[in-house]
């Protein structure tokens, strides 16, 4: 009896234990602008932005406008890269996740920036 009230309290505390790594992750922050490309040429320009710094193209659908993309770094840096045509040009949305966390908005101005370059669209 004691053998088995031992080896119950042994499995609770490990329950326990394992039950606070699970964590749940936070949805992902975006920053956005507004060529005046169209969406076909902005995803050229987004994709090539993304290969010139490294990143690896997991996944990219000309028709979705969504790119997927991946930096080998310590932790691994994964970006998406949306397109949505408005009436003003083309929406461009970027997020992503560092090490399973969000990534903040401010990391994606110079992607933005190097896009626009690309585009011409510098103002």
């Amino acid at each position: 009896m004691r053998r088995l009230l031992g080896v119950l309290l042994v499995t609770s505390l490990v329950a326990l234990s394992l039950g606070g790594c699970a964590t749940t992750s936070a949805p992902p922050q975006t920053r956005s602008l507004i060529v005046e490309a169209g969406p076909s040429t902005t995803l050229e320009a987004g994709v090539a932005m993304l290969t010139a710094r490294g990143f690896v193209i997991r996944r990219a659908d000309v028709d979705l406008g969504d790119v997927e993309a991946v930096l080998a770094a310590r932790p691994t840096l994964a970006v998406r890269y949306r397109l949505e045509a408005t009436e003003q040009g083309t929406r461009i949305t970027l997020s992503g996740q560092r090490g399973g966390q969000p990534v903040p908005p401010y990391v994606f101005d110079t992607l933005l920036i190097d896009v626009q370059e690309r585009l011409d669209e510098l103002p």
